[in-house]
């Protein structure tokens, strides 16, 4: 554990031991004097950890000594005070009746006394431990520092050296720099660009090649490089730029010095390695007051770690600089390890991938193996690679690294250090690796103030991730950060600052110790007889993961719960595990418990002593039939995770809420909700929708699933008060396939008229629905993104969605009975408002749909083909459209807009021709008109019986389109391919097309016209006319094929190769 650490811990402590809760329950037990003494003793040692953290850098072994006993301490004295915490929790449990039975019996006078004297006793002996702690740093005079922690200045140790700089790899970042350097056309006077990377990558030997290019000295009357090193600190900025060394300058006088250097000059500043601290926007803003703006087209380049400073310093987008490719990696190291082109001999495969795989792009480390190789003869390359290299590698770029991490305040630094559990290149899922650290106390209330813990643990890892000890991020559909990587260096120094209180059980490794507090296992196990054997050395274990997975058997739990009572996370998913023990409630400190994806139908009551419980995760538990019915005691969970269908697997089985679910206020997490069948509203086991009443904190996604109802359900329906869930982001109300809708179509309409939700919902999806009328209110849901209705079976009637302007996907599946899905609307509707953000549209299942809307008969559609109409019909924004098992819908708004794909499957071919057949407007030049279906990149049709022929012209448009496939389409007769139009053509199927004869606009151009990029033509079970024709081709020699389709690497007929992966196959060819 990093000394800094220590300094969070100690300062999470004096907060409880001062809190008004703590101090009454320990005046109750007497331990109140004690108490106050050992506050005293841990604020003095706090006061000398910030000397601690700075004389450790001198590896002095007396140090250290002192350093592992503080630590033991100090966990020792969290552990003791989360117990006392227990109890204050367990206390406020009492004025209950059933649910605090046991509660009120522990809390009874005798068992205080008898407890009181057991506390007494071991706040006294830990008391007299931190008082020799006290003095033995006495003894290794530390000094004592203010409160504030001090901002350590951080000097980078030099990744370049005197010899000259070899670049490789680096033409486009150099390009792009120059390009921003030697243009004049800015807004600003004084343009700022920013190169950002993780350390090792070569951001200041770029800045120094774009800095020395002749160019760019041509460019610049003055040139000023600052070395910064730290944080931004305008006086040694200014002070570097004019070259007064240690002079006392003040600033106004540094301003008039550098003004006179510059003299009106278009000038380049480069600030190199600039790390964040402090104020970094306030000093920022001073900088730029103190440099000279009279020289328009003067710029600046920072190079930083830092994407927080990249971001507010430039004026342009941050350029990114990245890891070398294998190709780049290898032509740096072949340069500096065999210099003035000295390379001899061919370099073994095997030994240059090896060399490639330990340098993961990054030019330090290259440069590193390439020194030490460059020593050693080539036969010992390969045994030193594997043996001896990745230790030497990996000290070299620690270090570097190590820079960066030192520069965190404490609180991150545990956090980054806790990463190291997870292996190398795992997909770390943020939202609850956010939820581990909060229950660790690693993100506590010292750090939050009056925000939401999760902002803060949020904050914690953006921060760490604009620092880029992250990388690889990405978002959920709703833009929130789902998941992320650590690149292989930055996990090899988490595991180097975690020590052995941190540890990653690999297969046939590990080094537990009784010290390790937090163990991760990557390697299924087989717990079937006894947990792994190293195991129960770690009696203070805080965390236990296992990663992989594997058997179990109840003999396990009695270990854990006996043996890792001070556990605050236990994760044992994917394990198979048919029951929970009781034993459970021994773990009285637990905060996160994940059982996920196991095989319990139910969990024991003993499961709510859990007080400390914050998460919960059940999700992909099958069986999983009930909750514990004593949850409302869980009076500190805010996370319940019971799967949900978008995203996780659902507990299926799951038949009602527990009663009084809905008082756990800090509930923000509730994945799932089910109504249940057959329920009394008198229950004093099942809870009713109403439970939800106040639950407004509730954030993320919920599913409602109704298993059943009753005529007097909707007081309840309407108890939920969704329309007050201002967090929720995704709503799922989904009703049970086998309930019988057909007697109960107006309450069907009330219950969900009742689920009204907020405005500020992003998702809606409603399943299962048996109702006739949509509810108006989907209209007003302003920030609606997605909508999709499935298997609503009697849905007739949908509210005009079009006016919803933040829409970009609508789904309408398995609705039997829909015949138009805007009843309501008028086609009339202005061009501006009709679906102006639609991406994505999918119409499956539909078998009475006719068109969009009820005014627009096909007859109509047919008569009404004039310019300015057929412009209002069209989505402006669709992206990918699909129509499937819609066989009755010959009319709807036109898709001129697509790109990414057209699926259509036995549906009428109608709205395609009509979209294909659009002209330009009138009123348009030729220039601004977009050829429709221009951009559209996948076609595919599937059993389109009314279509006998496509147009030729909509054909000449398809100038992007990269796949064709075109399947059972009895009546096609004409497929004129262009050949000018179809250039990107890539991939073009044909199959079960009977009466399709040709694939060319003429006889002239054979059978297919030529398709310059066509890779792949499969044509099966054609006319003879097409199909045999290319069955032909088979039987001919390969010179004498026609030259349109020579070029072509795969042609299948009839389930045939005649040619693969470019050559020819003779005879009847290889099947398919």
């Amino acid at each position: 554990m990093d000394e800094g650490v220590l300094f969070s811990i100690l300062e999470e402590i004096i907060k409880k031991l001062g809190s008004p809760a703590f101090q009454e329950v320990a005046l109750w037990w007497g331990v109140g004097d004690q108490l106050m003494k050992l506050s005293g003793t841990v604020t003095r040692i706090k006061a000398v950890i910030q000397d601690v953290e700075e004389q450790a850098q001198k590896q002095n072994h007396q140090i250290e000594d002192w350093l592992m006993k503080l630590r033991e301490a100090v966990y020792d004295a969290e552990d003791l005070l989360d117990d006392f915490s227990t109890q204050v929790l367990r206390k406020q449990l009492m004025p209950g009746k059933r649910v605090s039975r046991e509660v009120r019996l522990f809390f009874s006078r005798s068992n205080q006394f008898v407890y009181g004297l057991r506390m007494g006793h071991r706040v006294k002996i830990l008391r007299e431990r931190l008082d020799g702690i006290e003095i033995d740093s006495k003894k290794l005079n530390f000094d004592v520092r203010d409160e504030e922690r001090a901002s350590l200045t951080m000097v980078r140790e030099q990744t370049t050296s005197s010899e000259p700089e070899i670049i490789v790899g680096r033409e486009s970042d150099k390009k792009t720099v120059k390009t921003f350097l030697m243009n004049s056309n800015y807004e600003h006077n004084v343009s700022v660009i920013s190169v950002v990377g993780m350390g090792g990558l070569g951001k200041t030997t770029l800045a120094q090649h774009v800095f020395n290019d002749e160019q760019v000295k041509a460019h610049f009357g003055v040139r000023l490089w600052v070395s910064v090193s730290g944080s931004l600190d305008v006086r040694k900025i200014i002070k570097g730029a004019v070259g007064t060394g240690d002079s006392d300058d003040q600033l106004e006088s540094l301003k008039k010095m550098l003004e006179g250097k510059i003299d009106k000059k278009k000038y380049l500043l480069v600030l190199d390695d600039v790390w964040d601290g402090k104020y970094d926007g306030e000093k920022w803003e001073s900088l730029k007051e103190l440099l000279p703006r009279d020289a328009v087209g003067s710029k600046i380049v920072v190079t930083t770690r830092s994407h927080i400073i990249a971001k507010f310093t430039s004026t342009i987008e941050p350029h990114v600089l990245k890891g070398l490719s294998v190709d780049e990696s290898w032509e740096l190291f072949r340069k500096k390890t065999f210099p003035q082109g000295q390379e001899s001999g061919h370099v073994d495969e095997r030994v240059r991938k090896e060399i490639v795989e330990r340098c993961c792009g990054v030019p330090l480390v290259i440069k590193a193996i390439a020194r030490l190789m460059s020593l050693k003869d080539r036969a010992q390359w390969l045994p030193f690679i594997q043996q001896e290299l990745p230790n030497r590698v990996q000290d070299n770029i620690i270090q570097t690294l190590k820079l960066s991490y030192d520069a965190l305040p404490s609180f991150m630094k545990h956090c980054f250090a806790y990463c190291s559990l997870f292996p190398k290149g795992y997909k770390i899922d943020v939202k609850y690796l956010i939820q581990l650290w909060i229950a660790q106390g690693f993100v506590g209330t010292s750090n939050s103030g009056r925000r939401r813990i999760e902002i803060v643990g949020l904050k914690c890892f953006e921060s760490l991730l604009w620092r880029s000890f992250f990388h690889e991020v990405e978002k959920d559909r709703f833009g929130n950060i789902k998941s992320c990587k650590m690149h292989d260096f930055m996990h090899d120094l988490a595991t180097y600052v975690a020590g052995f209180q941190s540890i990653k059980v690999e297969r046939g490794r590990n080094r537990i110790s009784e010290m390790t507090r937090h163990v991760s296992f990557d390697t299924e196990l087989d717990l079937s007889q006894q947990i792994p054997i190293p195991l129960p050395i770690a009696k203070s274990l805080r965390t236990l993961i296992l990663l992989q997975g594997g058997a179990w058997d109840e003999r396990p739990w009695v270990s854990i719960c006996q043996n890792f009572r001070r556990l605050r996370v236990l994760v044992l998913s994917h394990l198979g595990i048919e029951e929970v023990s009781p034993l459970i409630e021994n773990i009285k400190h637990l905060k996160y418990l994940d059982l996920s994806n196991n095989e319990m139908e139910a969990l024991p009551n003993s499961v709510t002593s859990l007080v400390n419980l914050q998460v919960l995760k059940l999700n992909g538990c099958d069986n999983l039939e009930e909750l514990p019915r004593d949850i409302i005691k869980l009076i500190n969970l805010r996370h319940l995770d019971v799967g949900c269908t978008l995203d996780e697997d659902l507990c299926e089985y799951l038949e009602y809420m527990p009663r009084g679910i809905g008082k756990l206020t800090s509930l923000q997490t509730l994945s799932c909700f089910v109504v249940a069948r057959n329920r009394s509203p008198e229950s004093k086991i099942i809870g009713g929708l109403d439970e939800l009443r106040i639950l407004n904190e509730l954030r993320g996604g919920l599913e409602i699933i109704v298993k059943g109802y009753e005529g007097s359900c909707i007081s309840e329906f309407e108890g939920a008060k969704l329309i007050d869930k201002k967090y929720l982001q995704s709503l799922t109300v989904r009703w049970d396939p086998e309930l019988d809708s057909d007697s109960d179509i107006d309450l069907y309409d009330k219950m969900l008229q009742s689920l009204q939700p907020n405005s500020s919902l992003q998702e809606l999806r409603v399943e299962g629905y048996g109702g006739m009328r949509f509810p108006s209110w989907v209209s007003n849901i302003s920030n609606l993104a997605r909508i999709c209705l499935e298997s609503c079976k009697r849905l007739k009637h949908i509210p005009p969605l079009d006016g919803i302007l933040s829409l970009e996907e609508l789904s309408i599946v398995g609705l039997d009975d829909l015949e138009y899905i805007d009843s309501e609307g008028d086609r009339g509707r202005g061009a501006s408002t009709f679906f102006p953000s639609l991406k994505t549209l999918v119409i499956y299942g539909c078998f009475r749909l006719k068109g969009w809307w009820k005014r627009w008969s096909r007859d109509e559609m047919n008569a009404d083909s004039d310019e300015s109409t057929i412009k209002m019909l069209c989505f402006p924004r669709l992206s990918s459209l699909c129509v499937s098992d819609c066989p009755n819908l010959t009319s709807m708004p036109l898709f001129p807009t697509l790109d990414e794909g057209l699926d259509l499957r036995r549906t009428s071919s109608m709205p395609l021709q009509q979209t294909m057949n659009m002209k330009s407007p009138v009123s348009s030049s030729s220039s601004s008109f977009i050829r429709p279906l221009s951009k559209l990149k996948n076609l595919e049709m599937y059993s389109i019986d009314d279509m006998e022929s496509v147009p030729e012209v909509g054909l000449q448009n398809l100038s992007s389109l990269l796949q064709l496939s075109i399947y059972e389409c009895p009546r096609l007769k004409s497929l004129p391919l262009p050949v000018q139009g179809m250039h990107s053509l890539q991939k073009l199927h044909i199959a079960d097309c009977r009466v399709l004869k040709s694939l060319s606009e003429s006889e002239s151009q054979g059978m297919i016209p030529y398709l310059p990029s066509l890779q792949e033509l499969i044509i099966d079970y054609c006319s003879e006319e097409l199909s045999g024709r290319a069955r032909g081709w088979g039987k001919e020699r390969e010179e004498e094929w026609p030259s349109n389709i020579k070029h072509i690497p795969d042609i299948v007929i009839d389930g045939y190769y005649i040619q693969k992966e470019g050559r020819y196959v003779k005879g009847e060819g290889l099947r398919w």
